[in-house]
């Protein structure tokens, strides 16, 4: 299993457009072949910071969703909502 998480730091302005984008986003992925868990936080903390948590079977499910149009679509949504670059992390699950 690979697990990914993404932080976006969001443009105060364009938060709730920001949460939409990515809750739909979210349902998109969880049709995507090979995805196992697909969710949305936001820091209590930091209201502007927006965290993706996916799971995937493999690297092979991570390269086609990155090829689908909803997620290309995603992507292109949220240029104009986030105030710099995503962070990606990601791991391997051992246990």
């Amino acid at each position: 299993m690979i697990i990914d998480l993404i932080k976006f730091t969001v443009k105060t302005d364009c938060l709730s457009g920001a949460i939409q984008a990515m809750k739909t986003q979210t349902e998109q992925n969880r049709q995507d072949e090979g995805c196992l868990m697909s969710h949305v936080f936001q820091s209590k903390a930091k209201p502007e910071e927006l965290y993706m948590l996916l799971g995937w079977e493999s690297s092979e499910a991570v390269e086609k969703h990155l090829a689908t149009p909803h997620d290309a679509e995603f992507r292109r949504s949220m240029d104009d909502k986030i105030a710099g670059p995503p962070e990606f992390f990601e791991w391997n699950m051992i246990m």
